[in-house]
């Protein structure tokens, strides 16, 4: 295919003004001045267009003899002509072995195919598509999808943009090619996200999501992964984010199929690492989500995982504090070594020194040996989670098997040995502990020399629908149902305020898989919890970046939950109309919610958009 740029809709920017600048009626459609033909074969696609400078081309196993080339061993050396005449293509078929077939019937002369038949060479699917003169065919050749994402590239890093790749690991029942073709072509035209698709080997389809966010990007790929209803299987999409997820398209390709590949039935959608030298296992179900709000977190505990200093994490309970220090032993030197969690706050205080340092065989009464953590963490990582809950004389005894990298177990003669590199957490302040008298000040130096932070699941409202998607696996436990969340039950679960932070989000989403009868989760399969008025009036606080307080005067007071839910609904929606101006996309991504679950909200709170 020739250098030529493409106006492919309104998604394009490259469309060109009428010369006489003029807006007036639109013309009638014109007819079909080119058209592309394309054939689905197991090693990828290939493309022909027709058009008035070239009107026909021979399609065979070989070129030459044939124009073009689709090596399949079903199709002849010349098995067929395609002729462009009068916007339809005929087709004849040149004395193959296999047959050309239309409709189930042989071709036995020259046939006209209208934009939007089909026709099949041997075993071969061939799909005719009408295009206008510019027109840009709706499945590329991957060489052709590089170019396309080349430029989107160029142009995301001038106008300070973002490109995405979505790989698609299709599933069993989409492997054959002429299924895989039919779904590409009926995904680009009901999908304007999607602005180019290339279908290449390994039943894999790549697609290019110009001025697209990482929340957007997770969402299509969440809904391609589930596809239809009666889809036996979750197709498996790796994401690719330019500019952290690779500087070319030909790293953007590649990390997207590497997500792809490290998907799972489990978590059908992964998102490829960042290009700062990351190199975490994303396959792993207790892997990083990584947020917006999250990104420096991961960036210092990458840094920090190249050290072997301590690494002091704060955080509320249930934010995914083991997560991050699991994440920073995968991603070190010691990774090929044990990960050893142990949770302070859930030793006896008489069995502390037990559980660190072990005991021997007869040291009290009924006693088998144990190592103990120290010594079942050598070599690797002590996770030390709560290590505010520890008593002083507890305290006294780790900070000298920290110092001194030596343990006495309980009843042992002699000291041993460890290497152990210590992660602790809390949730508590543990200078305010050490000013009351309740913690070590020296224990305490001893553990910060690296602080990280983990941030409230409030503040990082961009992770929940991965996170609740992951959930969503997990509690299925391999059962085909429920297959996602309804729109409106994402929105309700990222309204609510999370005290709980994770853990909770994963309590919520096991609860509404136990009570969901139907293929989504609705707000109705979900804990009673959930849809409290706090919770509720959140989702207008947090999108508008301001608190929204319930007002409980007025005509709602003494109302019932859901007349003053909906009163906070229409002053939240009412106040984003008004900052955006009246765009409803604007107003939609301002809310976090889909557009088309903001435009039913205003139909049904007789909300109008504000005259501009």
């Amino acid at each position: 295919m020739d250098e030529q740029r493409y106006d492919d809709g309104p998604n394009d920017t490259r469309t060109e003004r009428l010369l006489d600048g003029s807006g007036g009626p639109p013309a009638p459609p014109p007819r079909p001045r080119g058209v592309s033909v394309l054939f689905f074969y197991r090693g990828g696609v290939e493309l022909a267009h027709l058009a008035e400078g070239r009107p026909e081309v021979v399609v065979g196993r070989h070129a030459p003899p044939a124009d073009l080339c689709v090596p399949e061993r079903s199709l002849s050396q010349r098995h067929a002509l395609f002729r462009f005449v009068n916007g339809t293509v005929l087709v004849e078929d040149l004395g193959s072995t296999n047959g050309t077939w239309i409709r189930d019937r042989r071709v036995q002369e020259p046939t006209a195919i209208a934009p939007g038949g089909e026709v099949m060479l041997g075993n071969v699917p061939a799909h005719v598509v009408a295009v206008g003169p510019l027109g840009m065919p709706p499945v590329l050749r991957e060489e052709e999808f590089h170019r396309e994402l080349d430029w989107e590239i160029a142009r995301a890093q001038q106008l300070g943009r973002s490109v995405a790749v979505l790989a698609v690991q299709l599933g069993r029942a989409d492997n054959a090619r002429d299924k895989a073709g039919r779904w590409a072509l009926r995904l680009r035209e009901g999908s304007p996200e999607i602005k180019h698709i290339a279908l290449g080997p390994a039943d894999t389809l790549l697609m290019l999501l110009p001025d697209t966010s990482g929340d957007k990007a997770r969402q299509t790929a969440h809904q391609l992964a589930l596809g239809e209803s009666n889809q036996r299987e979750a197709r498996r999409v790796g994401v690719a984010l330019h500019p952290d997820g690779g500087s070319s398209s030909h790293k953007l390709v590649e990390a997207a199929r590497k997500a792809a590949g490290a998907a799972s039935a489990q978590r059908p959608v992964v998102l490829a690492p960042t290009g700062r030298g990351w190199k975490g296992d994303v396959s792993a179900p207790d892997a990083p989500i990584i947020g917006g709000n999250q990104q420096d977190l991961f960036h210092k505990a990458q840094r920090a995982a190249s050290r072997h200093e301590p690494v002091l994490l704060y955080g509320e309970t249930g934010t995914g504090k083991e997560v991050v220090a699991s994440y920073i032993h995968r991603e070190g030197s010691r990774r090929d070594r044990p990960f050893v969690p142990i949770n302070c706050g859930a030793i006896p205080e008489t069995l502390v020194e037990s559980e660190f340092f072990g005991h021997e065989a007869g040291s009290f009464t009924g006693a088998i040996s144990r190592p103990g953590c120290f010594r079942e963490a050598d070599g690797g990582t002590l996770f030390l989670d709560e290590i505010g809950e520890l008593k002083p004389d507890a305290q006294a005894k780790l900070l000298r098997a920290i110092d001194t990298r030596k343990i006495r177990p309980i009843g042992g003669s002699k000291a041993i040995d460890v290497d152990v590199r210590i992660i602790a957490a809390t949730h508590r302040d543990l200078r305010a502990m050490i000013t009351d008298g309740r913690f070590r000040e020296d224990l305490y130096y001893r553990l910060n020399t690296i602080e990280l932070t983990v941030k409230p699941l409030r503040e990082r409202r961009d992770e929940i629908e991965e996170l609740a998607m992951r959930f969503l696996a997990e509690a299925r436990e391999g059962a085909s149902r429920p297959r996602g969340i309804a729109p409106d039950a994402m929105v309700l679960l990222r309204a609510h305020r999370w005290p709980g932070n994770v853990r909770a989000l994963r309590g919520a989403i096991a609860s509404a898989v136990a009570m969901s009868e139907g293929d989504l989760l609705t707000p109705e399969d979900f804990p009673s919890w959930l849809h409290a008025s706090e919770s509720r009036a959140d989702v207008a606080g947090s999108a508008l970046d301001a608190p929204l307080q319930t007002d409980t005067s007025g005509p709602t007071k003494g109302g019932s939950l859901e007349d003053r839910a909906n009163e906070f609904y229409t002053r939240a929606i009412t106040d984003a109309l008004r900052a955006t101006g009246g765009d409803i996309a604007k107003t939609a991504e301002h809310l976090g919610m889909a557009r088309r679950t903001l435009t039913r909200w205003m139909k049904e709170l007789g909300i109008k958009r504000p005259k501009r």
